[in-house]
């Protein structure tokens, strides 16, 4: 689904399911937009944080539009390999789990950073789905 395609709602999500592929370049808009906020980072060295960003917005892109009211109820979060100024990343997004308690709509969603086959960072998002 993307823009102008109905709202993703709680049975949209199938488990197991691939949400989409994202192409992400730690290029030098991206680490000058990091720089903007958090200052300079370390010459051939990046945070960590930056493997967070990426993450979220392969999440954001994956399905769109989303009912609003989804609450962000955690994540956890798993780092590989160092990654470069300049390097490629693909990030995989599919959905993990989902389940109904106590009459919530949970979703568990896995996010996949790769730099050709190395992985740079592997996630767990646990929404609060609004519908």
């Amino acid at each position: 689904m993307s823009e102008g395609s109905p709202v993703w709602v709680f049975d949209s999500f199938r488990p197991g399911e691939l949400l989409g592929h994202h192409a992400i370049a730690l290029d030098d808009a991206r680490l000058a937009d990091w720089e903007a906020i958090y200052g300079a980072v370390a010459a051939g060295r990046l945070p960590s944080g930056i493997l967070v960003a990426a993450m979220m917005e392969a999440y954001l892109k994956a399905f769109s539009p989303r009912p609003p009211g989804n609450v962000h109820a955690s994540q956890t979060l798993a780092f590989g390999d160092p990654v470069q100024p300049g390097d490629q990343l693909e990030a995989e997004v599919s959905c993990l789990w989902k389940e109904l308690r106590k009459a919530r709509r949970w979703v568990g969603f896995g996010v996949v950073l790769k730099k050709g086959d190395r992985e740079v960072l592997a996630g767990e998002i646990r929404t609060i789905w609004a519908k």
